[in-house]
């Protein structure tokens, strides 16, 4: 697990804010992929989005991809183990290998996406839970994004992760 601080910030435009996480291999069935952001800056949030960068990995219903801000242990899951009961026991067999961003403003659902081709699009999707349960909080606190791979059998990476916040 790593910690930035400060010199995570990559880019400030209107009242977006974005910071950037490390990549890695995500675990096969055992443990997880985490990785931690501190932000010192004190701001109100309005609205979050996660962007997965180049993340790459065989049968997508192995994972679960979840944001937590510890401070507040406020947890929202962007995704958990696509098809899973209804599709069978290990979930959808297709594949990520692209950049995938999570965000309320898009209505795309992601395991509808995945039910359907066999490489999910890279692409702006709807989070399994609202983002919205971070708006209100401040900005500053650790970030913490954490890729559970539940089966064994496949393995993955991500490149690296971003974080942006519309902030007043």
């Amino acid at each position: 697990m790593s910690q930035r601080i400060a010199n995570t910030l990559t880019k400030t435009s209107n009242s977006t804010t974005t910071f950037a996480g490390k990549g890695g291999a995500i675990p096969d069935g055992i443990g997880s992929f985490q990785d931690e952001i501190v932000i010192q800056e004190d701001f109100h949030i309005t609205e979050v989005s996660v962007t997965l960068n180049d993340i790459i990995h065989t049968w997508v219903g192995d994972l679960s991809v979840r944001l937590r801000h510890l401070e507040s242990n406020t947890v929202v899951d962007l995704f958990q183990r696509p098809g899973l009961p209804k599709f069978s026991s290990s979930g959808y067999c297709n594949d990520l290998k692209g950049n995938y961003s999570f965000s309320d403003r898009s209505d795309c659902n992601f395991e509808e996406i995945a039910a359907t081709h066999a490489v999910i699009p890279s692409g702006k999707y709807a989070s399994l839970q609202s983002l919205s349960a971070f708006s209100g909080m401040s900005g500053s606190g650790t970030w913490q994004l954490i890729i559970k791979d539940s089966s064994a059998g496949d393995s993955g990476s991500l490149g690296s992760w971003n974080l942006d916040f519309e902030r007043e």
